[in-house]
């Protein structure tokens, strides 16, 4: 029998601790990436304005006589007024010293992926509260929704489209519309076919199979973006179905808006390998990330024991045009999980 065991020398031995942390999940956010983007300095408040299309002319002119002068156009007026936003978290002086992990550093992340999350959201919901509905399964509103029966297919994904199209919309940067979806609905419309061999006999990026390696890619002018922010309706739908959303965005189907240099800006890490899913610069912060070290608060810190992190930001989302913007709200293979 020896005299040195772990029991006995329980003080000796440590638990071996891995300082590489593990990485935090956080969702794709893509939400305020296509709107129309202004800031207010020295106003509290701006005016976005839109000019309505005249009706086509579909009279011939009669000889000699001038036609009756069209009506004045419509001019529609959104006004924005940036709120302010922000969280912070405090922590002592002697936790500084001993915590074994980076604080400030970490604290700093979290609170960035929380303004991130929280900007993300806000978009998100004006978006979705605004937008022209459709709802799938040739069903008119949310609490109809059931699943399996009203579950996602090809045709609801199709009809929405066209409802953008048919609206007059045009697509974002020139070339294509954009969907944002849910993974569980795009594990969905994975199980419908048509909706499968459209993607298969598209062109992604890289010439790579988008069924292997999970880029969605585009179809028919759309080009489709996941996010696990996606906006989700619990118990939505008849008795405990969920209800899912998925936005088709068109171009100036939306603004966003924020305060001087406190309108967030589009960072998304989701990409592989914490590359930038929205092409955002990897330099950029998404709002202003604020530090005060202790003893700043002066006779309210007389001890320097307590400092903060915290974050601050502006933001208004104002939906410019409705028709330009569909949400498509359906059940999928979760709904009832």
């Amino acid at each position: 029998m020896t005299n040195l065991t772990e029991t006995n020398m329980a003080n000796a031995v440590k638990t071996f601790y891995e300082r590489r942390l593990l990485m935090r999940a956080v969702p794709r956010l893509v939400h305020g990436r296509w709107g129309e983007r202004a800031t207010v300095n020295k106003y509290n408040a701006l005016e976005w304005r839109r000019w309505e299309s005249l009706s086509a002319v579909v009279s011939a002119l009669t000889e000699g006589t001038t036609p009756s002068e069209q009506s004045a156009p419509t001019v529609t007026q959104v006004t924005a007024t940036p709120s302010w936003y922000g969280a912070w978290i405090g922590y002592s002086d002697e936790l500084n010293f001993t915590i074994y992990d980076p604080l400030l550093t970490e604290i700093s992340g979290v609170l960035g992926e929380q303004a991130g999350v929280s900007f993300d959201t806000l978009i998100r919901n004006d978006l979705t509260d605004n937008a022209s509905s459709r709802f799938s399964g040739g069903q008119s509103a949310r609490t109809s929704l059931d699943a399996p029966e009203h579950d996602i297919d090809y045709q609801d994904w199709l009809l929405a489209y066209a409802t953008l199209q048919a609206n007059n919309a045009l697509p974002v940067d020139g070339e294509y519309f954009i969907c944002i979806i849910h993974p569980h609905t795009w594990a969905s419309l994975s199980n419908d076919p048509t909706f499968v061999n459209l993607f298969i006999d598209g062109s992604p990026r890289d010439n790579n199979n988008p069924l292997r390696t999970g880029y969605l890619g585009d179809i028919m002018m759309c080009r489709i973006y996941i996010s696990s922010n996606a906006r989700e309706y619990a118990n939505g739908g008849v008795g405990s179905t969920d209800v899912y959303s998925m936005l088709f965005i068109g171009k100036e189907s939306y603004g966003v808006s924020g305060i001087a240099s406190f309108l967030p800006d589009n960072v998304d890490m989701g990409g592989p390998d914490g590359k930038p899913l929205t092409g955002a610069g990897v330099s950029a912060s998404p709002v202003e990330i604020i530090a005060k070290q202790a003893g700043s608060a002066g006779s309210d810190d007389p001890l320097n024991q307590r400092a903060t992190v915290g974050w601050k930001g502006a933001l208004a989302t104002n939906v410019l045009n409705s028709a330009f913007i569909v949400d498509l709200e359906h059940t999928n293979l979760f709904s009832d999980a």
